[in-house]
């Protein structure tokens, strides 16, 4: 009898903790349905109200959605600092789009290159063309850190495998520069590579 009280119990204890969560993610997903009708209308500063309330949620499409209106000043003057904070949440949650947004910030500005070859080596461990791309190009130029021409190839021959003329002339143009044993090198690594789902630093790498 005790028994069948106790389990009665748990067991609305539990339907009660998966109808707050349920309703919870509903709401979260009408708030950002809502936040994105705003911004379709081009109604910025009320999307980007809107964006920031699911982003701190944990919603991580949000979190990207308002790193890249502060990156490019979408109803807000642009923030780097902000773009960094927003893409990092996303980023850790293992989204490739912010970790790549996030890497080019670090990176481009040579902000912090260690930093921004480590977000954009998680990116391109999911198959991001773009991070693929601007790594390869990152360790064919060498800037502030070891040239590697067969992590070049390697990057910018799985960049180029997705297709588009412009990747595909860039790495010709990159391989002007490489021994015949270098691209064979990176042939073998691009063979032997397999892409990550939802890569995040580890804790060796924060």
């Amino acid at each position: 009898m005790e028994k069948n009280r106790v389990r009665s119990s748990l067991g609305q204890f539990l339907f009660c903790v998966f109808s707050v969560l349920l309703c919870s993610e509903m709401s979260m997903a009408q708030d950002f349905d809502s936040a994105m009708r705003a911004y379709e209308k081009k109604e910025y500063a009320v999307a980007l109200t809107e964006f920031t309330a699911v982003a701190e949620q944990g919603d991580e499409e949000a979190q990207l959605i308002v790193g890249k209106m502060y990156m490019i000043g979408q109803g807000v003057e642009k923030d780097s600092e902000q773009a960094i904070k927003w893409f990092k949440a996303a980023a850790g949650q293992g989204n490739a789009d912010a970790q790549f947004f996030l890497g080019a910030m670090y990176l481009l500005p040579q902000r912090d290159t260690v930093e921004g070859l480590k977000w954009l080596r998680l990116s391109a461990d999911q198959d991001m063309q773009d991070a693929q791309f601007l790594l390869g190009m990152a360790y064919l130029k060498g800037q502030n850190f070891a040239h590697d021409s067969v992590q070049a190839e390697m990057w910018l021959r799985l960049a180029a495998a997705h297709g588009g003329e412009f990747y595909q002339s860039q790495l010709g143009e990159a391989e002007k520069q490489m021994t015949p044993d270098q691209i064979a090198q990176a042939k073998a690594l691009v063979a032997a590579w397999k892409p990550k789902v939802a890569a995040v630093p580890s804790a060796k790498q924060e």
